[in-house]
């Protein structure tokens, strides 16, 4: 029993060595208490589920439920002041070409999902847009008012409010508006 003991202890005790050591070089900046606290980006994306057929007529055919397409927006972005508040008015338009298709090629054609997405981004507008923004390094994005979380479905028909903290507990509030340009 104590032969398997310590080299049990052995390895939980290298465990911890690596744990406890960084992976970072030196030499980097420290940005512990930065002030930075700056939207530089904002970009759109849409996603729908679709139902591919890979292999269509073989013995190897496969149906692929739910997969996901997504849409990258064209954008127009103008920045703005307005009440000391720092506006991003971004105008968003798409083509065929803002189609990604996921996955290996499948029976459903780019023009396909193009077609989908036409008419389904025609009823819900900016109601399902996924939202992200490019913030100072350290710093974290919060939702003012109503505003939708970033990074998942949120409705962008009207203008929305964040607040951008620094590390070192500064902020700064930024409007996200977006027109439809479509």
């Amino acid at each position: 029993m104590k032969k398997t003991i310590k080299p049990l202890l052995s390895i939980i005790a290298l465990g911890l060595t690596f744990l406890s050591t960084g992976c970072l070089k030196k030499g980097l900046e420290d940005l512990n208490n930065s002030s930075l606290k700056v939207m530089s980006t904002v970009d759109y994306t849409y996603r729908f589920l679709y139902t591919d057929t890979i292999q269509k007529g073989t013995s190897k055919e496969e149906i692929e439920k739910d997969r996901v397409c997504e849409v990258l927006f064209k954008k127009q972005t103008a920045t703005l002041n307005e009440n000391g508040i720092d506006v991003f008015k971004t105008t968003l338009t798409y083509d065929i070409n803002s189609v990604l298709k996921a996955g290996p090629t499948g029976s459903v054609t780019k023009e396909m999902l193009y077609a989908q997405f036409d008419k389904l981004i025609k009823a819900e507008q900016l109601s399902k847009l996924w939202v992200y923004v490019t913030v100072s390094d350290v710093a974290t994005v919060a939702s003012l008012d109503d505003s939708p979380k970033l990074g998942g479905p949120g409705d962008f028909s009207k203008d929305r409010k964040y607040r951008v903290t620094a590390a070192n507990g500064s902020t700064k509030d930024y409007l996200i508006r977006t027109v439809k340009g479509f």
